[in-house]
């Protein structure tokens, strides 16, 4: 290699290495994200689904890729629940997008894993998501976030009722 291509290389070398300073100091915009709503949906007499919006703002003039969610719920302190959920898209260039993310809660595992957890009580939870975005010029990056809230856990009188409701 001759001294012209030493020198860009290093040149090279030493761009991306301000960028990724700059980044990490704050003096470039980084993407984020946060949960912008959690829903119980699809409850059956097992389980149920919470369905987690995330919002994600994207601040680069370019599109931003997403891959995955990592998740974590937990109560007074005890983790019940941890997965990934794969994500497939792009944040438009200097825009935001809402996404949705299934995460499923069994009961059983819920009930076992918590301490006073019953059907028909309600706990608070602590939900931890990570996005997994993929920066340009910088590589991976997780975009951590958390919620709280409460998670009423079913009785199956309270099941019944709701699909007598469904039969008129």
């Amino acid at each position: 290699m001759n001294c012209r291509g030493i020198r860009s290389s290093l040149t090279a070398i030493f761009a991306m290495g301000v960028l990724a300073g700059a980044a990490g100091c704050g003096l470039i915009d980084r993407p984020s994200a946060q949960i912008a709503g959690a829903n119980l949906q699809d409850v059956g007499l097992t389980e149920a689904t919470m369905l987690f919006d995330v919002k994600v703002d994207n601040p680069y003039t370019v599109p931003l890729p997403m891959s995955n969610v990592d998740y974590a719920l937990a109560s007074q302190g005890q983790r019940f629940l941890t997965g990934k959920a794969d994500v497939q898209g792009e944040v438009p260039a200097k825009g935001s997008k809402v996404i949705g993310v299934p995460v499923r809660i069994s009961y059983v595992e819920l009930i076992n894993a918590v301490k006073g957890a019953r059907p028909g009580g309600t706990i608070p939870y602590t939900a931890d998501l990570g996005l997994s975005v993929n920066v340009p010029a910088l590589g991976p990056l997780r975009l951590p976030m958390s919620k709280e809230g409460q998670l009423t856990i079913p009785s199956a009188p309270s099941l019944l009722e709701q699909l007598k409701g469904l039969a008129k």
